[in-house]
């Protein structure tokens, strides 16, 4: 079922108000309109998330978009459904990046294999290191730093890409308590870092890693004191 029809469905099952529902559908269409000309235009799919989240409030039951049967859905399942659909409808774009991640995103608690597989291709798709930096962002806020730090370590290009890209890789490596990993993708981090704008956030990940790497220190001790 296509994004804009499931959202029409959520907002009749909802019972919104006929003029508001109006309002978001043509919203909904304007903002699925700017995707049509760039599916990675992350503020549309944040606006369009928005909406669906305001339908899917008040919904009861939604039509599964893969299997068309009635099933009773919380709030969340229906929107994830909705922003699934829509998803799906972009990725086959050979430009679109951010709607690989959406995906991922989505699935990457029940499916770490097909999530990750689709985070590759999303990298794959995009030179600057934004899809990296959100990719690893997805493993990380899931659970499989490790993942992260591989999928970083494997395609981060610091003289190239984005500072967020490098920044998520460190912030992986400290959510996976490897202080050592962190502080050597700092230093090539910083020396790529733009003077004057970077600052505030390189005084951050230094403070991270101090922290991470005293908590490893206190845990070799706790250990070796154990086994002695």
């Amino acid at each position: 079922m296509a994004f804009i029809d499931l959202l029409r469905q959520l907002m009749q099952v909802s019972g919104s108000a006929d003029e508001a529902a109006s309002a978001d559908v043509a919203r909904a269409i304007e903002l699925r309109e700017t995707l049509s000309e760039n599916p990675n235009d992350i503020a549309a799919f944040q606006g369009l998330a928005e909406l669906v989240d305001h339908a899917a409030s008040s919904s009861t039951t939604l039509e599964d978009p893969l299997t068309a049967d009635q099933e009773e859905a919380g709030p969340q399942e229906q929107a994830n459904l909705a922003m699934w659909s829509l998803a799906e409808e972009l990725s086959g774009r050979p430009n679109a990046w951010y709607p690989l991640i959406e995906l991922a995103r989505l699935s990457v608690d029940s499916d770490i294999e097909g999530a990750t597989r689709r985070l590759q291709t999303a990298v794959e798709r995009d030179e600057t290191g934004r899809a990296l930096g959100e990719s690893i962002k997805v493993l990380r806020e899931a659970g499989y730093a490790e993942s992260g730090i591989s999928l970083g370590i494997g395609h981060w290009d610091p003289e190239n890409q984005k500072f967020a890209a490098g920044e998520q890789l460190i912030l992986a490596a400290i959510d996976a308590e490897r202080p050592d990993v962190a502080s050597r993708n700092f230093d090539i981090l910083q020396q790529h870092a733009i003077r004057g704008e970077h600052e505030d956030r390189l005084a951050f990940l230094a403070r991270l890693i101090e922290e991470s790497q005293a908590a490893a220190e206190a845990k070799y001790k706790e250990r070796e004191k154990r086994e002695n």
